[in-house]
């Protein structure tokens, strides 16, 4: 916006004002007093610049893009860690740790009997670092710390994936999309915002199938429905006609 406001052109622009037959050349009295204010000027212009960008969810850097959003309670999703089945000779305390080449993980608990395999005991794991750098990782776990009748423990499966902190641009575009969409009451925008945020989940489709090809217009009630409801409702007990009549003046 202000591409224009060099240093150089508020120079020219200032000494412009002096009288021609003064010094105005460079090293000149002139010159020399308003050289450091310009420079401070074009400084502010470049500050200027930058709230400006910062100011709209189009263009502002992550930092303001979160601080913006927040105004409508929303924020990056985090980091997530990943989770997976490891196998051990023997049942392993929860909070026991391992090392998997270059990255530890914690026992979270013990899974069910059926998980077991011919090779070991099934556990859950977890990766102390979030993200989606353990996803691949798989092989034989070593104890941090010495663990008494362990002589088994490999990494086995990934049930978890790990997810890096949500990208800037992923999330401006989500930031935007709520200004068209407004997340409420289980709707199509509020089930996508929660499936998302649930770890492990990078995308979701929203097929509403409740109602099929049901039209809402259709339950409006028709001439034929509120003559045979007015005639039942007479007869029947308080409570069930209490509750005929809420669906249907509900409908």
């Amino acid at each position: 916006m202000y591409e224009d406001r060099t240093y150089e052109a508020l120079v020219k622009r200032a000494l412009a004002r002096v009288p021609p037959s003064l010094d105005k050349r460079e090293g000149s009295m002139v010159f020399n007093g308003v050289a450091p204010s310009m420079a401070e000027l074009a400084q502010l212009y470049i500050e200027a610049d930058f709230i400006f960008k910062a100011t709209y969810l189009l263009t502002a850097p992550r930092e303001y893009l979160i601080k913006r959003a927040s105004d409508r309670n929303m924020a990056p999703y985090p980091a997530s860690a990943a989770v997976f089945r490891a196998e051990f000779n023997i049942e392993v305390p929860a909070g026991t740790r391992f090392s998997c080449e270059d990255l530890n993980f914690v026992v979270t608990a013990r899974m069910e009997p059926e998980d077991d395999t011919p090779t070991g005991l099934s556990h859950r794991v977890t990766c102390e670092t979030a993200g989606n750098a353990a996803n691949h990782y798989t092989g034989q776990l070593i104890p941090v710390e010495y663990v008494d009748g362990l002589t088994h423990a490999e990494l086995v499966e990934l049930l978890i994936p790990g997810d890096d902190e949500e990208e800037t641009e992923v999330f401006r575009q989500r930031v935007l999309d709520s200004f068209q969409s407004q997340a409420f009451g289980g709707n199509q925008a509020d089930y996508k915002e929660k499936v998302l945020a649930i770890p492990g989940v990078s995308a979701v489709k929203v097929h509403p199938v409740w109602n099929e090809d049901l039209r809402p217009t259709s339950l409006i009630p028709n001439e034929e429905v509120a003559a045979w409801y007015k005639a039942v409702a007479a007869t029947l007990e308080p409570a069930v006609a209490a509750w005929l009549g809420a669906v249907y003046l509900g409908c």
